[in-house]
């Protein structure tokens, strides 16, 4: 019995010890984002701190990743209401991603759950995310490169201080690019020139279509489910005979009561946005120049026509296998 009791105490010493080398291969979220916070000279609740995850869509080990959040809000004090805490979207047995932005010097720390807690450190200043090389290597460089185009674009637009609701559309799409500006700038083009009166409603018709489509939902709440969003992809030869330059799908301002509205025809000026930044950036540096522009919708987009709506026209414009176009009398013979 007595030397029963002399090995209990040896096997719980093994075990510790067991723990402990475990602990320190695979340290806690804790120390880690402490560790992060110090490699970015950064204290709790600073101002020029932003935090970039995809922790409220996606699963680890098959259980939500909100715990993770709750971690990282408490050591760092980012906050949705300070605007510096921001999420991307990704499919729920996507990689759990976290990253620690520093502001002042561009200057980030990456976490990634790959069974375990996987760190690393890049800066994401302008000089990298302009470089072609930089991104040629990327993906295969960095535990998260499938990741690193969302994190330097959404970290780059917060940085030069994009507006709220364009990073909330970028938060959607999960990234940043010019399909995505030039929806958020067609957006407030139709919410400035097209208010809606008290009994009217907005629909989008999306034809061609292109990433700008889920900015109308972040920004103008017209979403397919609530039928606020039509999707209507069009074939080569159906583009080729639209009469308008530029054609960039249609907004529909509806009432229902009256049974009447108004048919709009969007343009877009892709032209002119590439004009504002180098040629041959790449894709993740457009933010750096556009940015500047994202309050000035009218100088990309128009409205190549309007006209007026009655009910078999505005139900015919968002039915399965019309072509908008023809129906607003906009296409060639």
């Amino acid at each position: 019995m007595k030397r029963s009791l002399t090995i209990l105490p040896c096997i719980a010493l093994i075990f510790l010890l067991a723990l402990s080398q475990a602990h320190a291969s695979n340290p806690a979220l804790g120390q880690v984002i402490e560790g992060a916070m110090s490699e970015l000279n950064a204290a709790k609740s600073d101002a020029g701190l932003l935090v970039l995850t995809n922790a409220p869509f996606v699963k680890s080990n098959g259980k939500d990743s909100l715990p993770a959040l709750a971690q990282v809000q408490e050591a760092t004090g980012a906050a949705v209401g300070k605007g510096n805490l921001l999420f991307f979207q990704r499919s729920q047995s996507h990689a759990l991603r976290i990253m620690l932005f520093n502001k002042s010097d561009r200057k980030a720390v990456v976490i990634s759950r790959t069974g375990k807690w996987s760190v690393e450190t890049i800066r994401l200043d302008a000089k990298t995310i302009q470089s072609s090389e930089f991104w040629k290597t990327a993906k295969e460089k960095y535990t998260a490169g499938k990741d690193l185009f969302t994190l330097a674009t959404l970290a780059t637009a917060w940085a030069e201080g994009a507006p709220y609701d364009f990073l909330k559309a970028a938060e959607l799409h999960n990234h940043i690019c010019p399909g995505l500006t030039s929806g958020y700038l067609m957006a407030h083009y139709m919410l400035k020139h097209y208010p809606l009166a008290p009994g009217q409603r907005y629909t989008v018709v999306a034809c061609p279509v292109w990433c700008k489509e889920d900015a109308f939902q972040a920004v103008m709440d017209c979403t397919p489910g609530k039928r606020g969003l039509v999707v209507k992809p069009l074939s080569a030869e159906q583009k080729e005979k639209i009469s308008v330059d530029n054609p960039a799908g249609f907004l529909l301002v509806w009432d229902s009561k009256k049974k009447t509205g108004k048919g709009v025809a969007l343009s877009f000026d892709f032209k002119t946005l590439k004009s504002v930044y180098p040629e041959n950036t790449p894709k993740a540096a457009t933010i750096l120049y556009t940015a500047a522009y994202l309050s000035f919708p009218d100088k990309f987009v128009s409205a190549a026509a309007e006209f007026d709506l009655d009910e078999s026209t505005y139900n015919a414009m968002r039915q399965a296998g019309s072509n908008p176009y023809k129906i607003a009398g906009l296409t060639k013979p």
